[in-house]
């Protein structure tokens, strides 16, 4: 998990937002492709996601938001990912 991320707030982070990142972390280790193409920190509380970070293509952005919109108990995702430009590949390990 040296590509990507996650938080969430213990204080205030219901048993739901606890379950959503285990599940999301295993979808996105158990996509290959996936965890090597982005670089992401994920927020989630109360169920809202918030993704911020790298990814190497505009489809790896669609095939995550979709894995984690995809997810029992998201109420919503705000996505601040930036599409690398081909020069940039190493941001994501190349």
């Amino acid at each position: 998990m040296d590509r990507f991320a996650f938080w969430h707030r213990f204080s205030k982070a219901t048993r739901t937002d606890r379950k959503l990142v285990r599940r999301l972390a295993q979808r996105i280790e158990a996509d290959r492709a996936l965890a090597e193409a982005i670089s992401v920190h994920v927020y989630i509380l109360e169920g809202h996601v918030t993704l911020y970070g790298f990814v190497r293509d505009e489809a790896v952005r669609c095939r995550l938001l979709d894995i984690v919109q995809s997810l029992p108990g998201v109420r919503s995702v705000e996505a601040s990912l930036q599409v690398l430009a081909a020069e940039e590949p190493e941001l994501v390990g190349a």
